[in-house]
Formats: structure tokens, sequence, C-alpha cells
């Protein structure tokens, strides 16, 4: 039986139901009028009555299948595709009998800590946020009734490289754009808009003709390019779609090079140089110079790092990277922002101090 009533100035409506032999109930709030609540609890109802509510036979691992294939799989480049070939396989492994209303928060821990032995915590955290997006989501279907995955924590078994090695330092950049300049070849070209952009690879690769906007100096980030299954996709969040400003040594470097007839950097075969091949290329050049091996991600680090230390605002560099949002930037480049945290300390302190001496 359903019960209405009035929660503060909105109503609200609850619905019990019987679920692993036990009863539990089914609210909703928000409803400006009393009929609004009313319907809803009907259809709620409705769905009782038919077993709709019930999630007893339903195997996390298969409803888990089900929301990639629909919301996930279509618009995820191969990269992300094997990262949930990889979550999929561990839930299987670890709970491949269990039921969606069976897993608790200590289940989901347990999962993580087994993950954790031998990955970084990058790697953790991947496949933490890949369960969770789905949690909720589930949630929110009615599948399960709450998000155990929000009190559980990431721990690492194995230490990430230290976060100098993923970027070069200024006298490198120098030394590699000098390097890439002196050969023509098309992975040369995508490494140096990669150092001067700061673009993902498959953002550079996905590049065709009427992305270059000479006149404005801007490139017109729309797209990605998968390798793997040779076709565009999108970008990698809303943000990433974006108009990124060119330094006046790209212009004239894309002035002089020629455009492929349907990618701006396209090899005889009709495609751009893949992710690998880029570098390949691009661990040559470094060699040669005795620098920091990076690859072509390394290359967007750079770039960050590089406008970071020179006091360009961390807001303009999220937008510029095409991050999701300014905590993303924040988080990576913590160690750059700590060292300017301190100098901005010692600037502070000084401007304060010299109020003492300042004279009506």
């Amino acid at each position: 039986m359903a019960s209405i009533y009035k929660r503060g100035k909105v109503w609200a409506a609850a619905v019990s139901y019987k679920t692993n032999d036990k009863y539990t109930r089914k609210v909703k709030s928000g409803f400006s009028t009393k009929t609004e609540a009313q319907k809803w609890a009907i259809s709620i109802e409705e769905q009782k009555n038919r077993g709709g509510l019930s999630n007893d036979n339903l195997l996390f691992v298969d409803e888990y299948i089900k929301w990639y294939e629909v919301f996930k799989e279509p618009k995820l480049s191969w990269q992300s595709k094997n990262w949930f070939k990889i979550c999929i396989r561990l839930i299987t492994e670890e709970w491949g009998n269990k039921k969606i209303n069976q897993v608790k928060a200590s289940d989901f821990q347990k999962l993580i800590n087994t993950y954790s032995k031998g990955h970084v915590k990058s790697s953790v955290v991947r496949i933490k946020t890949m369960i969770s997006a789905f949690v909720r989501y589930a949630v929110d279907e009615d599948l399960i009734h709450k998000d155990f995955t929000r009190n559980v924590h990431v721990i690492a078994g194995k230490q990430s490289k230290p976060v100098d090695t993923k970027f070069l330092e200024n006298d490198e950049i120098d030394r590699l754009i000098k390097r890439s300049k002196e050969s023509r070849s098309v992975s040369s070209l995508m490494i140096l808009t990669g150092i001067y952009t700061g673009l993902r690879y498959a953002e550079i690769a996905g590049l065709t003709n009427d992305d270059i906007d000479l006149d404005n100096n801007i490139i017109h980030v729309t797209k990605s390019w998968d390798t793997v299954e040779h076709q565009f996709k999108t970008t990698k969040t809303e943000n990433s779609v974006r108009d990124v400003s060119i330094p006046s040594d790209l212009h004239d470097i894309f002035s002089q090079m020629t455009y492929g007839d349907r990618f701006v950097f396209q090899t005889r075969n009709g495609f751009p140089p893949s992710n690998n091949t880029c570098n390949t290329m691009l661990s040559i050049f470094l060699k040669k110079d005795n620098s920091k091996i990076v690859t072509m991600h390394g290359l967007r680090h750079s770039h960050a790092s590089y406008l970071i230390s020179n006091d360009v605002s961390v807001h303009y560099v999220s937008e510029r990277l095409g991050h999701a949002n300014v905590n993303i930037t924040l988080g990576i480049y913590s160690h750059l922002l700590e060292e300017k945290r301190e100098a901005d300390n010692s600037k502070t302190l000084d401007l304060l101090n010299s109020l003492n001496n300042t004279k009506p």
C-alpha cells in the first residue's frame, strides 16, 4: 500500500515491497502537488504487481555489461574499452555469482584491495570510478537501493613514477623543438603540435583541414581519431571541444606543410601515424639529446607544466587542455602549484610586512 504525505512544502510518496524475503520501501519526494505524488505511487504499484521491483535474480556483472554496452561502449576509444574489459574481468572473478542487491561496501573494498596489489594508485582509482559510475546509475534505476561505493577508500600496492619523469624541463623542450624541426616527417610535425598546444594524441590525429584556422591562429578541437577502429570519435569530455590558440612558430609550420586530403597529418596509407609510431620517433629525438624519455601524452604534461611554472593561470591551462573541470588540473599539477604557493606565501608576507613601514 502506498503512502502519500507532505514533506515541508512538497509532497512525497512511499511504496513498500518485498525483496530477498525482506520488506523495503521505495520513496520519492519533491512533487509540487499531491496528485503528482499519487500518480508516481500508482506507477510504482503497477511495477510491483508485475514483479518489476524485484532484483533477486539479476547478477551484478550481467547488469554492468548491459550498462556498458548501451551507455559507454559506443563513445569510447579503444584504450578506454580495454579498461572496461579489465574491469568486467575483475568483477566477474570477484562477484561472478553475486546478485546485484547482494554486493556490499565490504565486498567492494575487498575488490579494491585485491586489485591494488601490483597496481599504481591511478589505475586503482580508474577501476573504482568505472564501478562507481555504474552503481550510481543502478541506484537511479532502482536496481540498487543505495550507493555502496561512497565510503570505499583507494590504496595502492605499487608506487607511481615520480611526477617529474612525466614531463620535460624547459631546456629539454627547446632541444626537442629544434630536433623535430630538422625532420619533415608527419610524426615530427605531430610532435611539434603536441608541444605547442598540449592536445591529446587522439585530438592531433583527428585534425582535419577545416580545423586549422590560420587567419585567427586557432585550432578547432571538435573530435578525436581512434587508430584501432579507424573512425572519428567524440572528444574525451564535453569541455574538450574547444579552440586552442597557436603561437606564430606553429602557424608558420602549418603554413608550410602539405595537408592530406582527409587529415592534416596523413601518411601514405591515408591515415595519421599511430600513437606508437609517434612515441617511437619522439624517443629517438629525445635519446639523441640525452633528454628524459616521455610519450606523446608526456608532451601534454610538458606543455601544461611549462605554462603553470611561468605563472599562467591554472584555470586557463585547464581550459586549454580541455579538462572536465579545474579540479582535475589542480590534482595533476599539484606539485607545481605547491612550489608556486610557497613563492606566493613569501611574496604575501613581504607585502604585509611592508605595511608596517607605510607612512600616513
